[in-house]
């Protein structure tokens, strides 16, 4: 009895829920969204997470809950930031060119991955630079680094103390705020130094970070990921981590190179793009010597076991570039002096990187290999002659060339956006265009004035 009381009692309620018919569920409120792009895309979610109402009679079906994808980010517009008449200016593809400090002064600037900060290196009084970061809509102007942090990492002897202490190298860790720097001597007079030290300045927290004292570190070269950096000095390559730890001293050693100045030269390596390894080339100790010592190939596994020798090739030291290894690393350009040496002639040469596959792409007067695109297969070079061929020109693997300037000497630090559309410095009369260009025609003037340094993020 018990049983078929409980089962009548079941069915009776159960005629009741029926009876009062299903809830449909409530749309999602929306909300007002200043930027257009994130309005639309608040939309898209919330027409996603609308569910419209089931017929009264029918049972609700069971479905496990899902999540609404999560859009694309917003493609972030090309900006380019610079120093000009010694103030820092930001340009912005669709928005033009801002002024973002009046003080003067400015000797180089660095834009952050994401674009929101620029930082800066002023130097209002002489032997006295620091580092100030302004984020993008000319906010925020804050200093990272002043003049007596600098002149606080002199730990030598008074006597031999330089007039100041300033910056050699910066540059951003990828996808941080993070700005990374090393130091210099400053004197009056010729020479240029760097203490091969490792420091890093927060932007946002101002927190300072020394990673590597003097002749600890060297120049650095980030990892694409952010994760690593080479270390690099005039006789070794080191790899470590981002934050400084897991250090793997040494893993290439080779003879300082005779410069015949003031300078030490640093070799510089090429990261693949997914991270896992590098390249890098050494030229010879002495790069005058006739015939032409070879230049040697290598490559770094990044588990900080010994460097791979690869091969060798007959590569000017002065017309080497820091770009001459291609992105993907599978290749190398390099010129080659032939003839009488007071002809200045070269040979333009494309090899693999283990050396294999040598083959001669063109010659003439002043022939200089300046760096590959971001497509490893094509690359730009220079010819400073008075034949026909004088230019800045766009070569191709197994192709001929384009000419991008007849005049070598008007177009200058040329850095690539992507495989057709670059950024450069123009030369005209006592002032410099800045100007962005796209192969096969078309391109804008940024600004012009006296210009010089200059960055990008897109």
């Amino acid at each position: 009895m018990k049983n078929i009381f409980l089962i009548s009692f079941v069915a009776a309620l159960v005629l009741v829920t029926l009876a009062c018919g299903t809830i449909a569920p409530t749309a999602a409120p929306t909300s007002n969204v200043e930027d257009v792009l994130a309005t639309q895309v608040a939309g898209t979610l919330t027409a996603l997470a609308t569910v419209a109402p089931e017929p009264a009679t029918a049972k609700p079906p069971e479905a496990s809950p899902t999540s609404a994808p999560t859009p694309p980010p917003a493609p972030q517009p090309l900006r380019v930031a610079y120093v000009k008449d010694g103030n820092v200016w930001l340009w912005t593809d669709g928005f033009g060119a801002a002024q973002l400090t009046a003080i003067g002064s400015v000797q180089e600037v660095r834009l952050s991955d994401d674009g929101q900060v620029l930082a800066y290196v002023r130097e209002s009084i002489p032997f006295e630079p620091e580092i100030y970061a302004i984020n993008r809509d000319g906010s925020g102007d804050r200093l990272l680094v002043g003049a007596a942090d600098f002149l606080a990492t002199y730990s030598g002897d008074p006597a031999y103390a330089p007039n100041g202490i300033g910056v050699y190298q910066m540059d951003w860790r990828p996808g941080s705020h993070e700005l990374y720097y090393n130091t210099r001597p400053l004197f009056e007079g010729p020479g240029l130094g760097c203490y091969n030290d490792l420091r890093a300045v927060n932007a946002d927290t101002l927190a300072q970070t020394v990673f590597f004292g003097r002749d600890e570190g060297g120049l650095f070269y980030f990892s694409p990921d952010g994760a690593q950096l080479a270390l690099v000095t005039p006789t070794s390559v080191s790899l470590a981590n981002a934050d400084g730890s897991n250090l793997r001293r040494d893993v290439l050693t080779f003879d300082s190179v005779i410069t015949y100045s003031e300078y030490l030269y640093y070799p510089h390596p090429v990261w693949a793009t997914d991270s896992s390894g590098l390249r890098i080339a050494i030229p010879p100790a002495d790069p005058m010597l006739s015939p032409l010592p070879p230049t040697s190939l290598w490559y770094l596994p990044i588990d900080g076991s010994p460097a791979i020798f690869s091969g060798t090739i007959q590569a000017m030291l002065f017309a080497w570039p820091d770009t001459a290894i291609s992105p993907d690393l599978n290749r190398v350009g390099y010129a080659r002096p032939f003839g009488s040496p007071s002809d200045n002639l070269r040979e333009l040469h494309l090899a693999n990187a283990d050396a294999s596959g040598d083959t001669f792409f063109t010659s003439g007067e002043g022939v200089e290999f300046l760096g590959w695109l971001p497509d490893s297969t094509q690359f730009v070079f220079v010819m400073r002659g008075s034949d026909a061929m004088s230019g800045v020109h766009i070569g191709s693997l197994g192709s001929g060339y384009t000419t991008i300037s007849s005049d070598p000497a008007m177009i200058r630090d040329i850095r690539w956006v992507d495989s057709t559309r670059f950024i450069y410095l123009w030369h005209s009369g006592d002032n410099w265009e800045l100007r962005t260009s796209v192969l096969g025609g078309g391109g804008m003037l940024l600004d012009s004035g006296q210009i010089g340094s200059y960055d990008y993020s897109n």
